[in-house]
């Protein structure tokens, strides 16, 4: 086929394609903004339910003794709490941030309590015992502010078995 117009041409320009390029770059990059900040949602997503498989068994244990296991260092269980009555700890192999979970038995203004914190993205403490304390009720998950870590209160003013 013989054209006419000597100017017709075949194909897109070199700025035509520039342009649908940084479209493309600019969707491609709000889409994975979009997809790490719903990942991060959804593995915290699944702290909390260890949060809240810890608390109930951290209860159970209550009802069978009276009394709260003492204090243990981060990541590890509360002697006797595994796995009589929670199947496993949430060690850093099983969770999705490679992060730990810190039981906690202190005392703060004068009363003896217990909570399990959750050290996030970071696996840094970013809060004050106390200030937790203070802040939340029992069985309430807490994010902390300007922090990525959880906390739940277990109980106040109890009890700590020897």
């Amino acid at each position: 086929m013989v054209y006419l117009n000597k100017y017709y041409r075949k194909g897109f320009t070199l700025i035509e394609l520039m342009i649908v390029v940084v479209i493309i770059g600019i969707l491609a990059a709000l889409s994975v903004s979009m997809y790490r900040t719903a990942s991060d949602k959804a593995r915290y997503a699944g702290a909390k339910i260890w949060l809240k498989r810890i608390y109930q068994a951290l209860e159970e244990y209550y009802y069978d003794y009276g009394c709260y296991p003492p204090d243990v260092n981060p990541n590890i269980a509360p002697f006797n709490l595994v796995p009589e009555y929670l199947d496993k700890w949430p060690t850093p192999s099983r969770d999705a941030f490679h992060s730990m979970y810190d039981y906690e038995n202190h005392i703060c203004d004068g009363v003896r309590s217990v909570g399990i914190t959750y050290l996030g993205k970071d696996k840094t403490h970013q809060m004050q015992w106390c200030w937790a304390l203070t802040h939340g009720t029992v069985g309430e998950i807490m994010e902390i502010p300007d922090g990525d870590d959880l906390f739940i209160v277990i109980a106040q003013n109890v009890e700590t078995c020897e």
